[in-house]
């Protein structure tokens, strides 16, 4: 006699992600791990590729700088230019974020070597006060900086 599943139908389970639920969100409600809810997801082909952010963070990045908080931020800017809706908490985030940027007049950049500092405890980001030529950009490339291609 197989296990009884744990998990709800395939779209029960779209329909979560459809409203903002993280996978451990799903694994938690249903106490499964996170690997459990994305497997099943994935067989139902109801996966999507991780969405490019190339035009917001051009730089190639460090493992250790991927969580820091600007690129936690451009990351879920870039899922809005998607079209996918928030998570409450998530958009009230990046709403502060960008209005501090604003209104400090800063852009955000990035440098492998950047120290860590009290506003990033991993490095690699900084924010660098905003040139005319930046324009409306939020981000600045510096000259030399390493960019994907």
């Amino acid at each position: 006699m197989p296990a009884p599943r744990l998990l709800p139908e395939n779209e029960v389970l779209t329909d979560y992600r459809r409203q903002g639920w993280t996978y451990a969100q799903i694994a938690a409600e249903y106490g499964v791990s996170e690997q459990a809810v994305y497997m099943r997801l994935r067989k139902a082909n109801a996966t999507r590729k991780t969405p490019g952010y190339k035009h917001l963070i051009p730089w190639r990045v460090k493992r250790e700088h991927t969580f820091a908080f600007p690129a936690q931020m451009l990351r879920l800017l870039g899922r809005i230019e998607k079209g996918e809706v928030l998570p409450p908490v998530k958009q009230r985030m990046l709403d502060k974020w960008l209005r501090e940027v604003k209104e400090a007049d800063v852009v955000v950049s990035y440098s492998p070597d950047q120290p860590p500092n009290y506003a990033s405890k991993v490095g690699g980001f900084y924010y660098s006060r905003r040139r005319p030529e930046d324009g409306d950009s939020l981000i600045r490339v510096e000259e030399g900086a390493e960019v994907r291609t």
